[in-house]
């Protein structure tokens, strides 16, 4: 059964979220916990859930299907897991409990009626496959957050996904708000034994007083780094073309960086081609690590294997089949890792 996540802000008490379903096509299917106390009627039919979910969680999925079901986005994610790599589903958790969601053209119009929420459209165009064009929403609240996913696993241990969802948290973060902010997350500061580089976890889209000359540079009292360690004084800001790109956007990136640097904090940015880029990549890792005191251990053998095997699930590049390397022969990972180098940019 394959879930797709909808926005439910509109669902916001009890008995405003069962009676609002009437929106979707009826009769509409829930999963509640068995002692909800629902009866069936011509809006919900409602179906009992054994492992106790919390009545008041409930948020829509719509399915491929003439009627749709509603359920967590917990569940969801765990309905998932069973189809996703872990790499994969982590990204999909960052949408759940981010401020951003990657869209199926069905969900779009839905998505259009909301106040407040900017789109980006990738590969538009009058042919067919342009129907199929992605499109990402900004400006979302989140549908949940990670304590709340971790904490719906650990209360159903033996649930389908469960073990899965799990293990995929330790690449997710609460707050990512883009696509590229989650992938260079997952890449950059996650553990080693994932094939991310290990670098210390930031603290995520935090406000950040702005003082002095910065406010006038930033443009407000106040400004929200992607990546921000505050012992350290360094941000790292992920910069897409969306909103950073063009004239107008060239000019506020260096206004933000001046705004920074007037408040002591050194601050560099990150764009997708440098992300798609492993050689680059790679070297803007160990500046930011420098930045941090952070020693960054030599590369073995496996852990390239893993790096190269996480870009691939993460960044969606070419996979190429790997093969456990003759001893003491690193040319095969140098080839492997170069085949990643620019793919996507």
């Amino acid at each position: 059964m394959s879930l797709a996540l909808l926005d439910t802000s509109f669902l916001e008490r009890r008995r405003s979220r069962v009676a609002r379903l009437s929106e979707l096509p009826q009769p509409a299917h829930i999963i509640v916990s068995n002692r909800s106390g629902l009866r069936p009627n011509e809006q919900v039919i409602p179906h009992g859930w054994s492992y106790g979910q919390p009545f008041g969680d409930l948020a829509s999925a719509n399915l491929a299907a003439e009627n749709p079901y509603v359920c967590p986005p917990e569940m969801a994610l765990m309905q998932m897991a069973r189809t996703l790599s872990r790499p994969r589903l982590a990204l999909l958790v960052d949408q759940v409990i981010g401020s951003y969601r990657i869209l199926r053209p069905e969900a779009v119009p839905f998505y259009e009626r909301l106040s407040g929420v900017s789109f980006e459209r990738k590969g538009c165009g009058a042919s067919a496959a342009g129907a199929r064009a992605s499109t990402t929403a900004y400006g979302l609240p989140p549908l949940s957050n990670l304590e709340t996913v971790r904490s719906y696993v650990a209360a159903m241990p033996r649930a389908w996904g469960s073990r899965l969802l799990g293990r995929s948290l330790s690449l997710a973060a609460d707050g990512l708000a883009s696509p590229l902010e989650a992938q260079v997350y997952a890449l950059a500061f996650c553990g080693r034994a994932n094939g991310s580089a290990g670098i210390p976890k930031p603290l995520v889209n935090s406000r950040l007083e702005a003082t002095g000359p910065a406010r006038r540079l930033f443009g407000s009292s106040w400004i929200k780094p992607d990546y921000f360690w505050p012992d350290a004084g360094v941000a790292v800001e992920v910069t897409g073309f969306l909103w950073h790109g063009g004239r107008q956007g060239t000019a506020d990136t260096s206004r933000r960086m001046k705004g920074y640097e007037a408040m002591g904090v050194r601050a560099m940015t990150l764009t997708s081609p440098e992300v798609y880029d492993l050689l680059v990549f790679e070297g803007v890792l160990r500046q930011l690590a420098g930045w941090l005191g952070h020693g960054m251990p030599d590369e073995t053998p496996h852990f390239r294997q893993r790096r190269a095997w996480l870009r691939s699930e993460v960044l969606g590049v070419r996979k190429t089949r790997i093969q456990l390397p003759p001893e003491n022969d690193d040319a095969w990972l140098d080839a492997l890792l170069a085949s990643y180098d620019a793919t996507g940019a």
